[in-house]
């Protein structure tokens, strides 16, 4: 997942990032759980529901698209499906995402305890969210270090959730030093910018429970870092496309 700006001049900050696999660039704010529908416009079933765990309630809030809900329910937009979301979710915000294209339902607390669930309804193969059961590997905020099965982590993974195309989103931090002919190179730069938000993950304590100790215990950083933040924001250069032939 190709990141392509790291903000955090207003904190807790954001990420923007581009999928490796569907290509969509999206905004993925730090510290507070969130998921995202596809990019619209969204051909919404009637009387559909949707049924959303705001940081780990008890028991989700269920929603339904009732009559009166959308003027056109073959092509509702991502507006207003923000707008039918905000004027029914408690503890939880719709924002625009994907240029506008789509909606992200962000958890309205920050924290280790804020995330978002998409946990049934009829609505979930209109609006992208799977049907399958399969979890969200990052329903929560952000985090460092990554639990891949119970007594196997990886404390070098840098974990976000889902990407509406299904891929699984993360990136890595690195321990080698990159050959300096690499200068400005979206390889270079990429690596850097993962490094330097790695170190500000760990500073702030955004890290998965089950890598807590190892992380905490490390006393060495990567040494490829992007300088500058929190103060500056990081643009990573696009990839180059690679040569013919």
């Amino acid at each position: 997942m190709p990141i392509k700006q790291i903000d955090l001049t207003t904190p807790p900050g954001f990420l923007l990032q581009t999928c490796a696999a569907c290509g969509i660039e999206r905004r993925i704010a730090f510290d507070r759980g969130a998921v995202d529908t596809k990019p619209g416009p969204f051909n919404v079933p009637l009387d559909s529901t949707l049924d959303v765990k705001v940081d780990g309630e008890a028991a989700p809030q269920t929603l339904t698209f009732a009559s009166g809900s959308f003027p056109d329910f073959a092509a509702v937009t991502a507006d207003q499906l923000r707008s039918k979301l905000n004027a029914s979710l408690t503890g939880a915000t719709a924002v625009l995402n994907f240029g506008g294209a789509g909606v992200t339902i962000e958890s309205g607390s920050t924290g280790p305890d804020a995330m978002v669930e998409i946990t049934g309804g009829s609505a979930r193969a209109a609006l992208g969210f799977p049907s399958s059961g399969v979890e969200d590997p990052c329903p929560c905020r952000p985090r460092l270090g990554r639990q891949v099965q119970p007594g196997l982590h990886n404390v070098n993974i840098i974990c976000f959730r889902r990407c509406p195309c299904g891929a699984n989103e993360m990136v890595v931090r690195t321990w080698d030093v990159c050959d300096v002919k690499h200068v400005g190179s979206h390889f270079y730069e990429h690596r850097r910018a993962a490094n330097a938000l790695a170190i500000h993950f760990k500073t702030q304590g955004w890290l998965d429970a089950s890598c807590v100790a190892e992380i905490n215990a490390e006393t060495t950083s990567p040494p490829d870092v992007a300088l500058g933040l929190p103060a500056t924001v990081i643009n990573v250069p696009p990839p180059q496309p690679a040569p013919e032939g």
